[in-house]
C-alpha cells in the first residue's frame, strides 16, 4: 500500500519539493490519542512519539502530513521531526476555558456534521458547526441518521435546509442498505472526510458502515434523555472500500469557536447576501439606518433568531481574537471609547435643541 493510498498527491508532492524534505521520512498521523500517535510510512503502520527536544510549531493531529525517523531500535517507535504546513484544519477554542486553540483534525476536504434523528433539532447549534467547518478550509455536508426513528422525515429535511444554505444534505439510516451504498458512492479515492457532532449520533456506527466491518467502538444511547455516551475515545483515520478515508473522533459536548473570518459569511449567505443593501459597509445589523438585514426581520424575510445567532457567534469570534491580537483589542478599547463620547454628546445635543 502506498501513501498515495493515504491522501498524499501532487500537491504534497510539491511541497515537499519545495520545502527540499526528505520523502522517504514522510508520513501521516492516523491515529491519536494524548501523547501518543500512529502513523502510516512507507514501510507500514508505526506507533510514534514527539521528541522532547523537538521545536514543531504545530502539535501534530489525525490527518497531519509528518516527516518521521524511526528509532535505533526495531521496537522503537518512530520520531516525529516535522509536521507539513496544513491544507485544512478544524479547530476551537479549548473546552471550559476557550483560552487557546484545539486543532481537532488536519488537511480535511470535507465535513461530515451528523445529527441523529431521535434528537430534537437544534438549529442554532447546527450553525455554529456550519461556520466552524467553512472556516476550516473543508466542505461541510449534513448527515441525518437514524432516519427510521423520525417521525416526519420530510419536515426534517425542510428544518435543516433552512439553516444549512446551499449545503448537501444527506439522510442514511444502518437498517436501510440503499441509503448506505448511496452515501458511500458521494466518497472519492484519498479523499479524507472527517465526522462531527456529538455523542450517540451514530458516527462511529457510520464508519463501520461503510467499513464494512467493525473497526470503531460503539455504544448505546442513554434511554432517558437520548444522550450517548463517550465510547470513541481517540481520533483514528479509517480507510474504507473504494480509498475513501473516514476520520472518526470522539462526540464534541462543547464547541467553542475559536476564528471566524470567511467561515461566519459563508454559514449565513443568506445574511450576507442582505448585507450587500445596507447603508454602511460595516453595518452591524443592530440599528443602523437603511440596514438591509433589519428591513428583511421586519417584512417576515428573515428569522430574527437567526440574526440573533449570527451575532452570537460573531461576538464569540471578535472576543477571541481581542484576547489573542493586540490590534484587534486595541481597535476594540477605540471603538469602545467612541461609543461612550457618543453617548455622552447626544443628551447634550438635544438639550441645545
Amino acid at each position: 500500500m502506498t501513501l498515495r493510498e493515504w491522501g498524499w498527491d501532487d500537491h504534497w508532492a510539491q511541497l515537499a519539493a519545495q520545502l527540499d524534505a526528505d520523502c522517504s521520512k514522510v508520513a501521516r498521523i492516523v491515529g491519536q490519542d494524548r501523547a501518543s500517535w500512529s502513523v502510516r510510512t512507507y514501510s507500514g503502520p508505526e506507533a510514534a512519539r514527539i521528541p522532547s527536544a523537538a521545536g514543531h510549531d504545530h502539535k501534530p493531529v489525525v490527518g497531519d502530513w509528518v516527516l518521521a525517523e524511526p528509532g535505533p531500535m526495531p521496537t522503537d517507535p518512530w520520531s516525529i521531526v516535522a509536521v507539513f504546513p496544513r491544507r485544512s484544519w478544524i479547530s476551537r477554542g479549548v473546552a471550559g476555558t476557550g483560552k487557546s486553540e484545539q486543532v481537532l483534525a488536519a488537511n480535511v476536504d470535507k465535513v461530515w456534521v451528523v445529527h441523529g434523528l431521535d434528537l430534537d433539532f437544534n438549529p442554532r447549534r447546527l450553525e455554529r458547526y456550519l461556520a466552524v467547518v467553512w472556516e476550516s478550509g473543508a466542505l461541510p455536508e449534513i448527515i441525518l441518521t437514524k432516519s427510521d426513528l423520525a417521525d416526519d422525515l420530510e419536515a426534517w429535511v425542510s428544518q435543516v435546509e433552512t439553516v444549512a444554505v446551499g449545503v448537501p444534505i444527506r439522510v442514511v439510516s444502518a437498517s436501510d442498505s440503499e441509503s448506505v451504498q448511496i452515501l458511500r458512492d458521494t466518497l472519492n479515492p484519498g479523499s479524507t472526510v472527517s465526522l462531527l457532532g456529538p455523542s450517540g449520533v451514530g458516527k462511529s456506527t457510520l464508519v463501520n458502515l461503510l467499513s464494512e466491518a467493525t473497526v470503531a467502538a460503539t455504544g448505546e444511547v442513554r434511554s432517558g434523555d437520548q444522550k450517548g455516551r463517550h465510547v470513541t475515545t481517540r481520533r483514528d483515520l479509517y480507510r474504507i472500500p473504494g480509498g475513501a478515508l473516514l476520520l472518526d473522533a470522539p462526540g464534541i459536548r462543547e464547541l467553542r469557536v475559536w476564528a471566524l473570518e470567511d467561515g461566519l459569511d459563508r454559514a449565513f449567505p443568506d445574511i450576507d447576501q442582505l448585507s450587500h443593501g445596507c447603508r454602511f459597509r460595516d453595518c452591524r445589523h443592530e440599528g443602523e439606518p437603511n440596514c438591509a438585514v433589519l428591513h428583511a426581520i421586519e417584512g417576515g424575510d428573515l428569522d430574527p433568531e437567526r440574526l440573533n445567532s449570527f451575532k452570537k457567534l460573531r461576538s464569540e469570534a471578535e472576543y477571541e481574537m481581542r484576547k489573542t491580537d493586540p490590534r484587534a483589542r486595541a481597535a476594540a478599547v477605540s471603538e469602545w471609547k467612541t461609543a461612550m463620547k457618543t453617548l455622552k454628546y447626544h443628551p447634550k445635543h438635544r438639550d441645545r435643541s
